[in-house]
């Protein structure tokens, strides 16, 4: 033979010709399988999302702390009526004594 060929190299050529027939002949279905891993990437990266918008909207949540007017307004909400309509009687009769000489 006029070439140098390595020994297992004809025998190794003709597996992978082998090989290359039998899949044109029954393709591996392995385009499913990119489908499958770039659709469950897809919904891991939205259920990560998801997740990550609502931890931040509960821990905004808990950090924000009400503005002083916004403590009043949900504690006069609470207070009973008796009660608001004596600190009204108590604020006019105070008024009037106040402003007067």
């Amino acid at each position: 033979m006029p070439y140098r060929v390595e020994e297992g190299a004809i025998e190794s050529a003709k597996y992978r010709a082998k090989m290359a027939v039998r899949e044109v002949a029954h393709p591996v279905e392995n385009l499913p399988r990119k489908v499958q891993w770039r659709w469950a990437t897809a919904v891991a990266a939205v259920a990560v999302l998801i997740v990550g918008v609502v931890g931040f909207a509960t821990l905004y949540e808990r950090v924000k702390k009400p503005s002083p007017m916004e403590e009043l307004i949900a504690q006069m909400k609470s207070t009973p009526d008796e009660i608001l309509r004596d600190l009204a009687v108590d604020e006019f009769y105070y008024d009037e004594d106040m402003n007067s000489l």
